[in-house]
């Protein structure tokens, strides 16, 4: 089985922006100096229809474990043959 790393990575983020309103995401330096600063988030690529490349990213999970978990998940789905998107509620609900 194929492990979520070789689809995504996970990463913490944040909204603050620089001089010019342009947000700096990734680039914070509170993500470093403070561990409460920001959300984590997971960006993993997606088979998309036409063949290009296809990247899902989503974001605003509190900690760590839970976007790994999303991730996880997300990376199972695929592997089932469906898209397993967090963001999306699924049509059972």
């Amino acid at each position: 089985m194929r492990s979520p790393t070789d689809r995504g990575r996970v990463y913490r983020r944040c909204g603050c922006r620089d001089d010019q309103r342009k947000q700096l995401g990734t680039r914070c330096p509170h993500l470093t100096a403070d561990p409460d600063h920001g959300t984590w988030a997971f960006a993993a690529d997606a088979p998309s229809t036409d063949g290009t490349r296809h990247t899902v990213r989503r974001s605003g999970f509190p900690d760590e474990i839970e976007a790994r978990t999303a991730l996880r998940h997300f990376d199972q789905g695929l592997d089932a043959g469906f898209t397993a998107d967090p963001a999306k509620p699924s049509p059972n609900t």
